[in-house]
């Protein structure tokens, strides 16, 4: 069976522009995470099953997503499809084509943030509720921060946050719970929160 890659580099400009499409975008984040039909995802994305096979055919074509396997049901053969990639990143080649490149970011931006919405709204109560007062001890996280420095500094910090995330996902155990981890972090126009005293920083987090 074909397993999916860690990440795809994305050479051509063709590929840059079909996984843009806002539909697509989610429609490929459905299918990092598993195998669905075309009815499946219609059922997922509350819309036409026709609609939903035309960005299908259209990300097959790309070379974006591949068929894992097929069922024979009521005489119709069902088509499971499933992305080539864990990730998608657009080539050096492509990075001239600035407003591609940035549309593609914004939309995985997007599909991410709505898919972690997603989650959040069917996870078992259990996963919002504390064992203690001891922040430490907290299986779970929430937090907002805006940060003002150079772009350098900024990215070199991001390279060690991706370590951790890398080990966190090496370190996985067969016999745990499950646990689900989303960031995302862009530049901004501005500061969105107004300045607080070093005693109310900690209040301020909790209701982010």
């Amino acid at each position: 069976m074909k397993k999916l890659q860690p990440v795809y580099i994305i050479e051509e400009l063709e590929q840059l522009k079909t996984i843009s499409d806002p539909l697509r975008a989610r429609v490929l984040l459905l299918l990092i995470e598993k195998a669905y039909t075309g009815q499946q995802l219609a059922k997922l994305l509350g819309m036409a099953r026709a609609k939903v096979h035309y960005h299908l055919n259209e990300l097959e074509r790309h070379d974006l997503i591949f068929v894992v396997r097929t069922e024979l049901k009521n005489g119709i053969v069902q088509k499971f499809y499933r992305a080539v990639a864990r990730g998608f990143v657009p080539g050096e080649n492509l990075l001239p084509y600035v407003a591609e490149v940035e549309n593609y970011y914004r939309e995985r931006t997007l599909s991410v943030l709505g898919h972690a919405r997603n989650r959040a709204i069917n996870a078992p109560e259990e996963a919002f509720q504390i064992p203690s007062p001891d922040r430490s001890q907290w299986p779970i996280i929430m937090t907002q921060v805006e940060v003002k420095m150079s772009r350098a500094k900024y990215t070199e910090w991001l390279r060690k946050f991706r370590a951790l995330i890398y080990e966190l996902d090496a370190e996985q155990e067969e016999n745990g719970e499950w646990f689900y981890l989303t960031t995302v972090g862009f530049q901004t126009h501005e500061r969105g929160f107004d300045p607080v005293e070093p005693a109310q920083e900690e209040a301020q987090e909790e209701e982010s």
